[in-house]
This record gives structure tokens, C-alpha cells and sequence, in this order.
């Protein structure tokens, strides 16, 4: 009742202003031109598209047709072919979808006790068993840190569970593990260190050398990740690339559909260069990193913001881009926040029943967030970066205009998850998906709207962008996107190409 009661004041407020801006016009206006433009978001604009002193029912509704022609997402989607046929057309797809390590159709998690602790249970176990390989590290259980002497140095592994400074101004870890909880302190006079320890979160599982204190305290001197192994970058044996998309926010006022238009037709070989077109016609997979649809309901007043308003006619429409799309290129496609999937992590695949007008295409393949996929032998880690906003809140030396050195914090960690009870909400499922269990090749991402790429220990990190123009909350944190972006990458050579359709293109070397 106070929900309808608030809408209905809301309104009444609405038709007060409309009644006094079209006075400050010296314009009158009839009962029923206020009923119809009482709902609108707009209705200034129309109000001030309509000449003359009386304002008529019939007028508005002729200036809210074709407002709604304006806005409307579903109008045809028109792409340039060609005849252009490239090397890709030729070349069977080689690649696997890695379902083991996804939760699309495995998720099992009742929200109940034992779920949380089989989950932080897997997470642990992985991860220790992690630094029980690496060289001239000797981990000891909490329990047998009693039998070794006062000062003696000594290796730990332990899951954060609590960070605080102390009264001396030194930086306090509890840490916990199967055998018990356990104390480290950080030296305030150790600035590397400090630098270091400021990059730990709750939930992280760490190993520590330093030495011993009491029974359970440590003093620590070095600070150990999971992390990957330093590797050379592998390289491809085929002549083939990969095209790395995200964020298209079909359905969203702001969806660049010109500029994505001009992308497809770029696709389908309308290129300006005998060069380009070289390069197109190697491209035999692509990535989309997610929010590939903006959604219905996902924050408030959204509903103003849509150019199309239902959840099933926005994906109707991505539909119709998608198959636009050279059906020679094998299609891996995530979800994110916006699309119609659970918000928490792990993200299962986008159900057909919203996708029935791509369902039918061999090459479109739908996959969870995050999801493997081995595209000719190279192992490709897709995860569309929910957990991302984690990261720059809890750390101070990132931003979210660099987003590739998020994506490396979290392959240090070997976990794609950012603690528990953050900003971004996790399912307790029996296995962690979130967890990194192989070394990857390629890490894909999206979600912050902002093109980054780094190469870190043989994996190349890679984030698209947006084509999603600049949003009014994007505007309020003085965050600028890089819209517009498409990245093929030739398996080959490791070269990275941004194709920008909101103007220029780059190369870049592994």
C-alpha cells in the first residue's frame, strides 16, 4: 500500500510540473495531454517540440509516436554484405568447451551450513595444495608451529580471516586453516612489505615466511600468492584469430547500434583495405564478455532508461545482430549482471528460452561466467569482471580505468572471487567454480567499460570495452569509457588489434 500511495504522489507531482512549465511557456494545456505525458520521462522535450499556445491531446499523441519511433531498439537491423570470403571459411574449428570447470547445470548449493564450508573447504585445499609444490617453501601446520624456537624462521599457509592496524600501528592478519587461527603482524616500518600486505583481502589464502613470535603469533617477511607460473606465451600453429567483444547493452537508450552496425558490416568484409581485409578473414572465434543485453529491473528507474522494455524483446533484438554475424565464426558467449541469469557468482549460461532466435545455430555456443573454453590448444578463461568492483574498492593502487591489472591481481590469487559478503554476492556451491584451476592462455573479460590488455606470466589479459555510450552514473563517478571497441588477437603471431568503430584502430605486439 505505501508503494502505491508513493507512485501516486510521485504523479500527482508530475502533473503540478507539467502544468507549470507549459504555463512559463505561455501555453495551456488540456486534462488528457497531462494523463499522457505523466508517465513520460521526456516529457519536456515533447512539450517543447509542440508550436502554438494550446497544447491538444491530439498533437501529444502524435509527438509520443514518433518519440517512440525514435527510441525504439527493433527497428530492421541493416548490415553491408560482401562477397569477401576469408582463409577462416575454410579452416574446421578446433576447440573444447571446458564444461568441468563452469557451473551451468552442476550448481547444487541449498544456501545451508554445509554448503559454505564445502565451499571454503574446496577453496582451501586447492590453494594449499598449490604451495605445497613451490620450491624453498616448507609450509608447517598451525598445531606443530609449538615445537619450533622463539625467532626461528618458519613457512605458513592460511585463509584471511580478519585484518585490523594495531595500537602500535602495526598491520594485524588472523589467519585461519583446518588445524586452527593464527596471528601475523606487518612491521609498520617495513613500507614494502606494508605495500604488499595492503593488497590482501578477506577470504584470500596466502602463504607467509617469517618468524616465530609466541605460539601463535608471526612476524612476517615475506608474503607469498598462489599465483601462476612463469611461462613463455604459447603461440598458435593455424594462421586463425580470436575477436574479443563485450558489453553490448541491447535495449539500453544509450546502445551504439550505429556503430555496431558498422561492425558487423566490417565482419562481413566491407573493409577498407586490402590489408584489413587480410586480417578479417582470419578471425574464426569470438568472445562476448557479457551484459550483452541491459536488462530489466537491474537498478532503480532503469525502466526510464530502455529503449526496449522487455527482457524477451531485447535479446529478440541481440538475436538478430548475432546472426549477423559470418556463421564460419564459432561464437562464445557469457553473461553478466544485466543479463537473465542470477546476479551471484558463478554465472550459469543464458537460458534458451531467451535466446530462440540464435538457438538454432551451430555456432553460436553459450557458456557460464566464468567458463574455459581451449580454442586451438590455448586455454581461454572467460569471466565477464562482476568481481572486478571489489578490487578497486579494497585496493588502493587500482582503477577502473585500467582494468587488465585487476585481472592480474586475481590470477595471483588464483581465484576470481573477492571475498565473501563484498559487493558482489557468491553462491556457496559444493565446488568453487571461481577458483583458477589451470593456467590459462587467455583471460577475456568486460563489465568496466574500459579497454586494457597486459601480458602477465605467458597469459594475456584482454578487456574489451562497451558499446554502451557514457552513463549518467558513469558520468556522477568520473569514470569515461572507451566505446566503440573490437580486439581480434592472431593466434599466431600474440598480435593484438583494437578495431575502434567509434573511430581508429591499433596494433599491439604480445
Amino acid at each position: 500500500m505505501q508503494g502505491i500511495a508513493l507512485e501516486a504522489t510521485i504523479q500527482s507531482q508530475r502533473k503540478k510540473e507539467i502544468v507549470e512549465y507549459c504555463n512559463s511557456l505561455e501555453q495551456f494545456i488540456d486534462k488528457e495531454s497531462v494523463a499522457l505525458l505523466e508517465n513520460e520521462e521526456h516529457w519536456k522535450e515533447i512539450i517543447s517540440s509542440i508550436e502554438g499556445t494550446v497544447i491538444s491531446s491530439e498533437k501529444v499523441k502524435q509527438r509520443l509516436a514518433k518519440h517512440d519511433s525514435k527510441l525504439s531498439g527493433v527497428k530492421e537491423v541493416i548490415v553491408k554484405k560482401s562477397a569477401f570470403t576469408g582463409n577462416a571459411k575454410d579452416i574446421d574449428p578446433d576447440f573444447r568447451i571446458m564444461r568441468e570447470y563452469e557451473v551451468t547445470d552442476q550448481s547444487s548449493s541449498e544456501g545451508k551450513v554445509k554448503d559454505f564450508l564445502d565451499y571454503f573447504t574446496d577453496k582451501y585445499n586447492f590453494l594449499h595444495g598449490l604451495f605445497s609444490k613451490r620450491a624453498g617453501f616448507a609450509p608447517k601446520a598451525f598445531d606443530r608451529l609449538k615445537g619450533v624456537k622463539q625467532y626461528e624462521e618458519v613457512d605458513i599457509i592460511g585463509m584471511v580471516m580478519k585484518k585490523w592496524v594495531s595500537k602500535n600501528g602495526n598491520l594485524t592478519i588472523e589467519l585461519d586453516s583446518p588445524e586452527g587461527r593464527f596471528i601475523a603482524i606487518v612491521s609498520k616500518e617495513d613500507n614494502a612489505l606494508n605495500r604488499d600486505a595492503g593488497k590482501v583481502l578477506l577470504d584470500d589464502v596466502i602463504g607467509i615466511k617469517g618468524k616465530k613470535f609466541s605460539d601463535e603469533v608471526l612476524i612476517v617477511k615475506m608474503i607469498l600468492w598462489p599465483d601462476l607460473i612463469q611461462r613463455q606465451p604459447k603461440t598458435g600453429e593455424r594462421d586463425v584469430s580470436v575477436m574479443l567483444i563485450s558489453d553490448i547493452h541491447v535495449g539500453s537508450r544509450l546502445f551504439m547500434e550505429k556503430e555496431f552496425t558498422n561492425f558487423l558490416s566490417w565482419l562481413n568484409g566491407n573493409a577498407s583495405s586490402e590489408k584489413e581485409l587480410k586480417r578479417i578473414g582470419k578471425i574464426k572465434y569470438m568472445v562476448i564478455a557479457g551484459d550483452n543485453v541491459d536488462g530489466v529491473g537491474v537498478y532503480p528507474d532503469q525502466i526510464n532508461e530502455l529503449s526496449i522494455k522487455d527482457i524477451y524483446g531485447q535479446y529478440e533484438k541481440l538475436g538478430e545482430l548475432i546472426r549477423e554475424i559470418p556463421e564460419h565464426i564459432e561464437i562464445f558467449m557469457c553473461p553478466g549482471q544485466h543479463d537473465a541469469v542470477r546476479r551471484a557468482d558463478p554465472q550459469p549460461a543464458i537460458p534458451k528460452e531467451f535466446i530462440k532466435n540464435i538457438s538454432d545455430l551451430g555456432n553460436v555456443h553459450m557458456v557460464g561466467s566464468p567458463s574455459w573454453v581451449e580454442i586451438e590448444g590455448f586455454k581461454s578463461m572467460i569471466y565477464h569482471g562482476a568481481s572486478h568492483h571489489d578490487m578497486y574498492m579494497a585496493t588502493k593502487h587500482l582503477n577502473s580505468k585500467e582494468p587488465q591489472l585487476a585481472m592480474i591481481e586475481l590470477l595471483r590469487r588464483r581465484d576470481l572471487s573477492t571475498g565473501f559478503g563484498l559487493t558482489q554476492p557468491y553462491v556457496p556451491e559444493k565446488r568453487d567454480f571461481m577458483l583458477i584451476r589451470e593456467e590459462p592462455d587467455f583471460y577475456f573479460a568486460g563489465d568496466m567499460h574500459h579497454k586494457g590488455y597486459a601480458q602477465y606470466k605467458g597469459c594475456m589479459c584482454v578487456n574489451a570495452g562497451t558499446w554502451q555510450e557514457r552513463t549518467d552514473y558513469q558520468i556522477r563517478m568520473g569514470h569515461i569509457p572507451t566505446p566503440g571497441i573490437a580486439i581480434d588477437i592472431n593466434l599466431k603471431t600474440r598480435k593484438l588489434t583494437e578495431n575502434n568503430f567509434a573511430g581508429g584502430s591499433e596494433e599491439n605486439g604480445d
